[in-house]
Order: structure tokens, then sequence, then C-alpha cells
């Protein structure tokens, strides 16, 4: 497996994905093949279709402002989280943990860094779907069938540091199922599925970085993935009560039954 990270150029408000990926590719002199997974960083997908507050224009709640003494925070970003938020189950120093369109991530995905002035980027509306707009829009402008997967950081229970989640996904399956395999020693595979599309966001998010290095796009080449399916990463949801940690945790009474 190869993976190239592309350097490009600032996002804006409003541009095309698709046009700014093409002039990345020209830029960068990598040529594009079919079965390669596109790695698409979620700050340019969320700037590009204006998923954009306005620090400015966001007035806090008695809510926010508590929670912003109690870790740490801007009132405005706090209310911006719990805007963005299904649930906030708590948080430390300068971050909320937060439920977001079944994912457990910190902040409900909201980012400070490399944001336009005065402003905190969210996520796409919905990831899978603009996956998929991409992956049809790369397919009638260069005639290859890719893969894209939308990629953001998140941090693991009890590790430090930050590693690739995919929030978005399209063209080939994000879950592979290896229950009923058997193992070196001929013992059956019972509860072991792989999770495709966070190993390859983990993968890119490792080569383009999270600062300063102007690498939004990523090209993962030969991996062995299934492009045979597509269901994007909404397979890879899984319920509070079968999640090894959160079902640790005591959910609030409306979601106990809940499959997210």
């Amino acid at each position: 497996m190869i993976v190239y990270p592309l350097e490009s150029r600032l996002v804006k408000p409003g541009d095309s994905i698709l046009r700014v990926f093409s002039k990345t590719l020209a830029r960068n002199r990598v040529r594009l093949r079919s079965k390669d997974i596109i790695a698409v960083s979620s700050k340019i997908v969320g700037i590009s279709e204006r998923r954009i507050r306005d620090i400015r224009r966001i007035k806090p709640t008695r809510e926010a402002i508590g929670l912003a003494r109690r870790f740490s925070l801007t009132s405005p970003f706090a209310q911006a989280v719990l805007d963005e938020s299904d649930i906030v189950i708590g948080g430390v120093k300068g971050a909320l943990l937060t439920i977001k369109d079944g994912y457990a991530v910190a902040n409900a995905g909201i980012d400070r860094k490399n944001a336009p002035l005065n402003s905190f980027v969210l996520w796409p509306h919905d990831p899978d779907l603009s996956a998929r707009t991409l992956r049809d829009e790369i397919r009638r402008e260069f005639g290859k069938h890719v893969g894209v997967v939308i990629v953001d950081s998140r941090v693991t229970p009890l590790r430090l540091g930050t590693t690739g989640l995919a929030i978005g996904a399209a063209g080939f399956r994000a879950v592979e199922d290896i229950r009923g395999n058997v193992d070196l020693h001929g013992r059956d595979i019972r509860i072991t599925f792989r999770a495709i599309a966070d190993a390859l966001a983990a993968t890119a998010q490792l080569v383009m970085g999270e600062s300063s290095e102007h690498k939004p796009f990523a090209i993962i080449r030969e991996a062995p993935v299934n492009m045979e399916s597509d269901s994007g990463v909404r397979e890879a949801k899984l319920a509070w009560n079968r999640c090894l940690y959160m079902s640790q945790i005591m959910p609030p009474r409306h979601d106990q039954s809940q499959d997210n």
C-alpha cells in the first residue's frame, strides 16, 4: 500500500472540492488510478460547504457559560459545541466529550485550527453524501472508479494523541466482518470486525498532518479494500449499549434502547 500526501492551496467557502482536487493533482504531478482511495480533510469539506460559525454572532446560554468556566473554554465555543452535539457527556480542560451523529468525539467535531478568522468549522451536514458526491464527480471528470474517505481526528480512551477517524466514505466497504474465519491455530473468530474506513483515515491522517502542512488530500493506492460494496460509514456505527466503552457510562434514559 502506498500513500501520497498532496499539498494544496487554502480552500475558501463555496469552493468546489473537485476543482481544488484537480488542481492539486496537477500541482503535485500525480495521476489518478482506478481503485485509488482519496482521503479528504473534513475541514476543507466543511469550509467548502460553508459549515462555518461566526464567533461574533454566537450568544452563549447560561449552560454554555457554565461549561466554559468548568472546562476552561471560551463561552462562544462551548455554545457552538452544545448546538452541534446530540449529547454532552462531560469534559476535561480544553475539551468536551460529546455524542455527535452517533460518534463519541471531542467538541462535536468542531475545529478552531486553521479555521477562517473569527470562526469555527463544523462537520459537513451529511459526510457520507459529501463523499459520494465527490466520488461521482471524480468518476465523471477523470473516468476513474475510486473510493473517498472524509477524515477527521479523534482521541482514543487512555491514550495520548490523535489518530484518524472516518466520518464519511463512499466507493468501498467501510467495515469487514471476519467472524466465521479461523485464526492461525484453527480457532473460530467470533466477534472481530475490521474498521477499514477508520484504518484508511488513520493512515491518511499520519501524512496529512494537523497544523500548517497544507496537505488536505492524500491518495491511498493498492489498499486491501472491497470496492464491490458501498454503504458509507453508517454501517460502522455502534449502538451505545453494544460499545465496550460507552456502555460503561449510564446513558440518558431516552437513549438506552436506541441504536445509533
